[in-house]
């Protein structure tokens, strides 16, 4: 199911030639390129994809609902597919599981998190502000804001306050950037009252990242479904997502996931996962920060932005080994420059007092 960057790069071009305009039809939830479904069965051809809320006959659809076969010599597919953010404020997301929920006293990534004004989401990853490098957590802005009107210094909760986080000594951070369009993302900086590490609760690491690609084998740690396995089948997405006390935001920059051919797991996502990072099994490399799912009777399948996007945009880096050495190799250097500054007084006064001593 390769395809080439050639091949992705032309189909973007047509895509964004009808992007806008498609978006604005209506029963329109999405637009992306991926794998064309035929008969219920994913086929390995590249297309123009439009996803409607519901997909009507031919007879039922009006001039304005019709879209082509074909568009510049691809494919063009409709498929049938709602989304909405898992979970926005106001909404109440499932039990959290295999302990998630509780207070970590060393936290690891793929737990419940989230300010007062969210109920809970995931602990996503741990990230390095890269002007200053302070330590920072990573989530949807739903799950570290979640209130149109917030200000920075935001108290961040672990566990969030639906799972119990409702006192003062379970903040573990506060909210410094965040954004809601063209994506759903937020950082807070780590307050040092507890040690976040950079690995899931499976033991995981997240510490690097890739590009996410059409075809990948993917996983994530979340709050509600745990480790689950996915498939991306779809890139270049941009969706309308409804946000309460909002409004509706275009998101970009978003791939989709669906479960793996054959799999048997009921749930790959669900209310309390946003936040989640999903990675490339093969690499071992972060791809995308999850925020959205299906809805009502949808087919099961995940969003999520490009991470690379994400951290460009909040302006950090993905926390790894070497950041950690660095930082531990900087704190070391002025005490071995002493060192080698007392080591150079001695030297230079013993052959000093031995010049001397032979002079007399």
């Amino acid at each position: 199911m390769a395809v080439s960057p050639e091949e992705l790069e032309r189909a973007e071009t047509v895509l964004d030639s009808v992007r806008t305009e498609w978006l604005k039809r209506p029963g329109v939830t999405a637009v992306d390129l991926g794998f064309k479904w035929k008969a219920g069965q994913m086929t390995d051809t590249l297309s123009i994809r439009i996803h409607v809320a519901r997909k009507k006959l031919n007879f039922e659809l009006n001039e304005i609902e019709l879209f082509p076969k074909e568009l510049q010599g691809i494919p063009v597919d409709v498929i049938e597919a709602s989304y909405a953010a898992q979970t926005s404020n106001g909404s109440k997301p499932e039990m959290a599981v295999e302990g998630r929920g509780r207070r970590f006293d060393v936290i690891p990534l793929g737990v419940s998190v989230g300010s007062r004004f969210a109920t809970a989401g995931t602990l996503g990853a741990k990230v390095i502000d890269r002007a200053t490098g302070a330590e920072m957590i990573l989530s949807n802005w739903h799950v570290l804001a979640g209130r149109k009107n917030v200000k920075p210094g935001l108290p961040i909760l672990q566990p969030g306050w639906i799972d119990g986080g409702t006192r003062v000594e379970n903040t573990i951070a506060e909210l410094s950037r965040w954004v809601l369009g063209p994506y759903d993302a937020a950082v807070a900086r780590v307050n040092g009252a507890r040690k976040v590490k950079n690995e899931t609760v499976e033991g995981r690491p997240i510490n690097k990242v890739t590009v996410p690609k059409l075809g990948m084998k993917v996983w994530k740690s979340g709050r509600s479904t745990g480790l689950t396995e996915g498939f991306v089948d779809g890139v270049r997405m941009t969706a309308p997502i409804l946000y309460p006390g909002v409004g509706t935001r275009f998101l970009d920059g978003v791939f989709r996931i669906i479960p793996r051919p054959g799999s048997i797991r009921d749930e790959m996502s669900i209310g309390g996962d946003s936040g989640s990072v999903w990675v490339d099994e093969e690499s071992g490399a972060a791809i995308g920060l999850h925020f959205a799912g299906e809805t009502g009777d949808s087919p099961e399948h995940a969003l999520a932005h490009d991470i690379n996007l994400i951290l460009d945009h909040l302006k950090v880096k993905i926390a790894s080994r070497a950041s950690g050495r660095a930082r531990r190799r900087a704190q070391r250097r002025p005490s071995k420059r002493k060192k080698r500054s007392d080591s150079f007084w001695r030297w230079l006064s013993y052959y000093l007092q031995k010049w001397f001593v032979v002079k007399k």
